[in-house]
Formats: structure tokens, sequence, C-alpha cells
């Protein structure tokens, strides 16, 4: 076993990222690579599949081996995630026909309504069903050539071995078109919508070997040809597991490109190996989900942290550590002014399209350091718009909570969210996706009991953020006039997208 090495990769909305670990946890080689979100359109957001995804991955795979000095042969398997739900139509032969549209796409907002209305669901954005009605009407002669559909690890799985797969979770959020008791896809759905069902993948557990890596795939990447590759899963799966985020009623919240707060409502290692009974069909409740947090902190760093950006440069401290010194200047509440953060819509806990990025209550007192510190509280008051909107009661059905993310490294946005929702958060220096995927990579040869390994061994909590409780107290009227301002601005979202 001390010669079986594990390699996880995750491709996610701004970057890409790969860790290369022994059987007992130790990272002996990490890489990432960042890239960018296309946006052709107000509302759009596509990823190049051959770019972001594919190309990625060859670089992260070819750098971990030569960062690590490791015989290729000598990684016992792979495993992948990925951002989720996404559309990307491939020919027969898995040439991609478009950029792919990804959860953050906006795009089929009518579509969303006529799918709800005739099925009686309640779909978002995020699913793939009223994407994939977007692109049969809008762009047929594409359509008429699609042959397979793919998510970002999906597509991955297929380059590196051959094989057309999508695991139990992702199905489940097509939407309406899988039945996850049956772990099928829903024919008679399919065919109301006008969906061939052939264009859909197998579905299987996320830790079974989809297939081995190809020759032709081994030559890309610098991965020895032969080397299993697991189905894997979206990274909210891998981000959970990768924290130690294991049992039902646990929580993670995510600082990442989308800001998102996650209740287990199973195990994590049941939803490992068969499909999820529970009646929603779904493992995971997100109270809170919001699709700009981290993205519109670099948003801001990209658009007004050019002294940041600058002394960043000059001295290796990064530029979010120099915005949070800015933020820590600036007493909670940011001093009247609040920021609505739904740059790309809001998700949860109410869906709505149309709704737009506000900063509320300016004044001639305001700075840059002011309209800073609103962005961070906005996801602290977002989490608990969220938890008090869904969760009747969530303080008693929480047990632990663990922050995640690249934000979560920022001891003032911790503090910052603690202070508002008024909760403990974990914090494991390490810990993301790509060591969930080596994890279960490894889990899926063998060499490990239980999920318990992952928390118990490789993981350790480096830091607690415990809220104060007067600051929560302070931050409550902010808080009030936050979870009020989308219902008072609601219809002028609906009058500024008429304009759009």
């Amino acid at each position: 076993m001390s010669e079986c090495y594990l390699m996880g990769i995750d491709v996610g909305t701004q970057g890409s990222k790969g860790v290369l670990v022994t059987p007992e946890g130790q990272v002996l080689a990490q890489h990432y690579c960042e890239h960018e979100v296309l946006h052709p359109k107000p509302d759009w957001a596509e990823h190049d599949a051959e770019c972001h995804w594919w190309q990625d991955l060859v670089r992260i795979s070819q750098g971990l081996v030569a960062q690590s000095g490791i015989a290729p042969r000598k990684i016992g398997a792979l495993c992948v995630s990925g951002l989720i739900p996404d559309l990307l139509p491939t020919d027969g032969e898995g040439r991609p026909l478009r950029h792919a549209i990804l959860y953050s796409d906006n795009r089929a907002v009518k579509e969303i309504e006529e799918v709800n209305a005739r099925l009686g669901c309640a779909l978002t954005s995020e699913e793939i069903s009223p994407k994939l009605l977007w692109f049969m009407r809008h762009e047929p002669d594409l359509f008429a050539r699609t042959r397979m559909i793919f998510n970002a690890h999906s597509y991955l799985v297929y380059r590196l071995t051959g094989e057309y797969t999508v695991d139990y979770l992702t199905a489940s959020l097509f939407g309406a078109i899988y039945d996850a008791a049956q772990a099928q896809w829903r024919e008679d759905v399919c065919a109301e919508l006008g969906i061939p069902v052939e264009l859909l993948p197998p579905a299987y557990p996320p830790l079974q070997i989809a297939g081995t890596v190809t020759k032709e795939a081994a030559q890309c990447t610098g991965l020895a040809e032969g080397t299993p590759v697991l189905v894997g899963s979206g990274d909210v799966y891998f981000s959970l597991l990768g924290a130690g985020v294991l049992h039902q009623g646990d929580v993670m919240i995510y600082y990442g490109t989308a800001g998102l707060t996650t209740l287990c409502l199973a195990d994590l290692q049941a939803v490992a190996e068969s499909p999820y009974q529970g009646e929603s069909g779904f493992p995971f409740q997100y109270p809170a989900y919001m699709l700009t947090s981290g993205e519109l902190v670099r948003w801001f760093r990209d658009q007004f942290g050019a002294l940041e950006i600058a002394e960043a440069a000059r001295t290796g401290v990064t530029a979010y550590s120099l915005l949070d010194r800015l933020a820590e200047g600036v007493p909670p509440g940011a001093q009247g002014l609040l920021c609505l953060p739904y740059f790309l819509g809001q998700r949860s806990p109410e869906f709505d399209p149309y709704a737009r990025g506000v900063f509320f209550g300016w004044s001639m007192a305001h700075t840059r350091a002011h309209m800073y510190r609103a962005i961070l509280e906005s996801y602290g008051y977002g989490i608990l718009h969220g938890l008090e909107s869904t969760l009747p009661g969530w303080e008693r059905s929480i047990r632990r909570v663990v922050a995640t993310g690249g934000g979560a490294v920022s001891p003032t946005w911790k503090q910052i969210v603690s202070d508002i929702v008024g909760i403990t958060q974990e914090y494991v220096a390490g810990a993301d996706s790509p060591l969930g995927d080596a994890f279960l990579a490894g889990y899926a040869l063998g060499m490990f009991d239980g999920f318990s390994v992952i928390r118990d061994r490789w993981l350790e909590v480096t830091d607690v953020t415990v809220p104060d409780m007067a600051r929560h107290e302070q931050y409550r009227p902010y808080y009030e006039i936050y979870r009020d301002l989308h219902g008072d601005l609601k219809e002028r979202f609906r009058a500024v997208a008429r304009l759009a």
C-alpha cells in the first residue's frame, strides 16, 4: 500500500486543482490552474470544455507527476470532481458542439416556467432539463448533431477512459427527468418534454470504477495507461468529504466562487455506494446558495483593488489579505452600507433569476473599505436568511459546522460570518475537494475500512471561529434591512430585466 498513491482533481468555476497523496493522507504534490468564466451575454455563464476542463486536467496531472517524482504506474487510481450541473453537448466522438452552459447561467427562464407549470415541480436555473429545452429551441442545428450530454467531471472521465457515465447525485440535478429512487431516467417525462432519452448517460455510484486511462489519454496526461478512474461526482460532495463533513446534521459553509451552505441529510459513505432513498431524491439541503460570493470578492479585487494588487506583487502578501485589513478598519454593519450580492440572480432561499446586485445606503462617508466589508457581510446575511427561511429551529438540527473553500482562509471573513449568524465554525487547513477525490479513489480500491478514516487520520482542525454575541446583536437590525430589501426591489429587478 505504501507504494500505491492516489490522485484527485477538481474542476471548478474559476479554476482547477489537484493533489497526489499517500494512503496516509500526506500530500506529496498539488497544482492549481486559474481560468475564466465566459459571459457572452448578461445572465449567461459558460466554459470552454477543451480549454477550461480538459487542458486544466492535462496540466494538473502532468504537474503532479513532475512535482512528486512518483512513477505514474504507482498511482493506484484517479477520481475527478467538478462544478455541476452543466450542459455540454457533444457529437458521437465526444467533440464539444458548443461551450458548456454552467449551473449559474440564467438564460432558460421561460423554459423553467414552462417545465414547472407542466410537471408541477419547482426547478430553478440550476437544473439541466430547462437548459436542454433552450438548446433544442435556439440552436436546433447543433442539437440535431448531439449524441451525448456531459457535466464537467463526466466529460473528463470520458476523455480519460472513453466511458460515458454520470453519477447518481448529478443525475438527480438534471431536473424532473431522473427517478432517484429507481436510479433511472424517466422515459415518460423525457418524451413529454421532447428530450431523446438515448442522449442521457447511464448512472452509477460515485465510487464505481468507470474504466481505465486509455493509451491516448496517457500520452496527453502523463498518467499510466490502465490507471483506474472513478465515476466521480460534483464538487459539493467532494468538498464535504475533503473537509470531513460526513454525517447527517453536519453543515459545510463553502467560501467558494458560489457561496453554499450545505446540510447533510444522510451519511456520505452511504451516498457514495448506492442511490439516495430520501423523499427529495437528493441527500443535501442548501439553506443558502449565493451564486456570487467568492466571485464577487474577486470582482472587487479586479475592479477596485489595483493598489492591493500592486502591493501584493511587491510584498508577497495576497491582495485579499490586504483587502481584509481594509475591511477590519470598518465597524460591523459598514456604517449602514449594505450589499445585495445577486450579480447573477438569487438562488436560495428564494429563486429569482431577475435579481441584481445592489449597494444600498451610500453616503459621502463611505469608502472602498466600506464597500468591501459590505460584500463580506452580505454572505453572512445570506446564510442567516437562508437558515431562518428554510430550517425553522435550525440551531437544534445542526451538529457541526465546517468552513471550506478558498475564501475560508480569511479569518476576517469567517469571523464576520460567525458574528452575523451566531455560529461556531471549524476550519481544516488544506481540506478541499481534490483531497476528497483522492480519498474516494483509495476507498474504491479497498484501502480504507470506512469514511471516518479521512476525518480521524487525514484531517486536523486547525482553527475555530467563535461568534462575538455582542456583535451578533449589533448586526441584527442591519440583517433585517438586508432581508427585506429583495422584496422591496423585486418588481424593479424585473423592470430592469425587460430593458436589458
